[in-house]
């Protein structure tokens, strides 16, 4: 199936612009500097559990998989000698007479503080690769507009294209927010709509509740006694109830994808049929339905229309399509495993790398300096948590200041 075919309706809200690309070439020099690869951080992060899932390749191919950047080529498998190997002058590292910047530079860089924003010593362009902000424990991302985290005391904070009245960050404290900023639990268990149109009412239940999944039409929430509420809109028919739980996570479905899946505590992932309205309703019902995917899982990475993203306990990026028997794809860059996470073209390993990928490009070239925890973007723009402080950490330029993370 063509996933590049399926939008979603985004109603009144400003369609977001491309940002600019990354410069790679900040990136392979952070990465091949001795001085700035001596401080990166080579603890370990989690990425759930060590049991072993099996998997087998579906009968069609995501085609968010294997595209490269649009104004940008890296080519670290070329078989030509490197400008160093062949240049008949004395590399600048070995001869030149100048102290480097990263020795010699008056300016204090912010990079062990995580206040405002951080220089590369590798970076001689004047520009800075990446800025670092406030401590997060949590990213949330509603489109390439904005991003939104968690702090470590438990406020939601939001930047970038968030001055639409439809944007509506909780007031107070929260327990939880789903993984695409759709909806949060507030500290009382009360359930909020981060993204509220009017165009799209909808009756949310009273909870308590512990975490949510979904978007409008249809949602669904887990209390702290394991039991699992979910909520249509007028007009929408229900197909099937979920399967019981527990879960440990729910997806964050949007409103045209035509499954809703949620993760159980031992890792096994099932799916069921999300109420549908209307023609494209009609599309849901092709193909053999099987709900139950093999293997064991730790992540939801996202979705569409007739499938969902998700990580398995290999660290691989796999695509399940409930509605194709159930079958299974394992993105290709992705398929050595050892990932926590991973989108597109970003890999980050459970190692703490965020490596950007392309094909033909072997072990991926470094996005950011030091280990991270999470992320969310692709290579020309995100932000993610950096293991040693918790401070976020965003590349990239935007239009809305997406990438520009509030600071203490």
């Amino acid at each position: 199936m063509d996933f590049s075919s399926i939008s979603t309706t985004e109603h009144t809200r400003p369609p977001p612009r491309r940002p600019h690309s990354l410069t790679i070439a900040l990136a392979l020099a952070a990465c091949t500097d001795p001085a700035a690869s001596d401080t990166k951080t080579t603890s370990e992060s989690s990425s759930g559990s060590s049991a072993t899932g099996t998997s087998s390749e579906g009968s069609s191919t995501p085609t968010d998989v294997g595209t490269g950047p649009d104004s940008t080529t890296v080519d670290i498998t070329s078989g030509g000698d490197s400008q160093a190997e062949t240049s008949g002058s004395t590399s600048q590292a070995e001869t030149s007479e100048s102290t480097s910047q990263a020795e010699t530079s008056e300016s204090t860089s912010t990079t062990s503080t995580g206040e405002g924003t951080t220089e590369d010593p590798t970076e001689t362009g004047g520009e800075d690769p990446f800025k670092v902000g406030i401590a997060l424990k949590q990213l949330c991302r509603n489109d390439p507009s904005s991003m939104c985290g968690v702090t470590p005391d438990d406020e939601l904070v939001c930047w970038g294209l968030v001055d639409s009245p439809f944007f509506k960050v909780p007031p107070g404290k929260v327990k939880s927010v789903s993984p695409q900023c759709f909806y949060a639990v507030l500290e009382s268990g009360e359930l909020h709509r981060i993204r509220d149109f009017p165009s799209e009412p909808l009756d949310l239940p009273g909870g308590p509740f512990v975490f949510a999944g979904g978007e409008y039409p249809y949602g669904c929430a887990m209390a702290a006694n394991n039991e699992v509420t979910c909520w249509v809109a007028e007009g929408y028919t229900a197909i099937e109830t979920p399967p019981p739980g527990p879960y440990v996570a729910l997806e964050d479905a949007r409103e045209g994808n035509c499954q809703m899946c949620g993760l159980r505590g031992d890792g096994s992932l099932v799916c069921w049929r999300r109420p549908v309205k209307g023609g494209w309703g009609e599309n849901c019902g092709g193909g053999v339905w099987n709900g139950a995917a093999e293997g064991t899982y730790t992540k939801f990475i996202g979705s569409t229309f007739q499938s969902v993203r998700l990580m398995n306990d290999k660290g691989q990026l796999v695509w399940f399509e409930p509605g194709s028997e159930g079958s299974l794809y394992v993105a290709p860059l992705f398929a050595s495993g050892g990932f926590a996470e991973a989108d597109a073209l970003v890999g980050l390993r459970q190692s703490g790398e965020l490596l950007y990928f392309e094909k033909g490009m072997g072990d991926g070239v470094p996005i950011l300096p030091g280990a991270y925890t999470t992320f969310r973007g692709a290579h020309n723009g995100g932000c993610a948590i950096r293991q040693s402080d918790s401070r976020v950490v965003c590349w990239g330029e935007g239009e809305y200041g997406q990438f520009d993370p509030p600071t203490e």
